[in-house]
């Protein structure tokens, strides 16, 4: 991702790459932590940690609502990406 040069490192960070995501291996965005435990119908075990440390610091951070702008937007698109690709597994194809 590009960034400006005065921006931080972790800018558009806030959330996981829920892209990455796998079951058994904690997933680390900068505030908050992603584990799936199993998968399937009924209940599963998952769980949501937040880093209410590195929470405060984000909301601190002089970029703070254009950072969390951007993470909400590359977490929704991400989502609709996964679900086009699922619901519609011919999206792409040139055939």
């Amino acid at each position: 991702m590009n960034t400006t040069p005065n921006r931080e490192e972790c800018y558009g960070r806030v959330f996981p790459d829920l892209t990455r995501l796998k079951r058994k291996e904690r997933l680390e965005g900068r505030a908050f932590t992603a584990l799936v435990i199993s998968s399937g119908t009924g209940a599963q075990g998952r769980s949501l940690e937040i880093k209410t440390e590195a929470w405060e610091k984000r909301v601190a951070c002089p970029d703070y609502r254009t950072c969390y702008d951007l993470s909400l937007a590359k977490l929704e698109m991400n989502s609709v990406l996964t679900n086009t690709m699922v619901a519609d597994p011919w999206v792409g194809d040139c055939d």
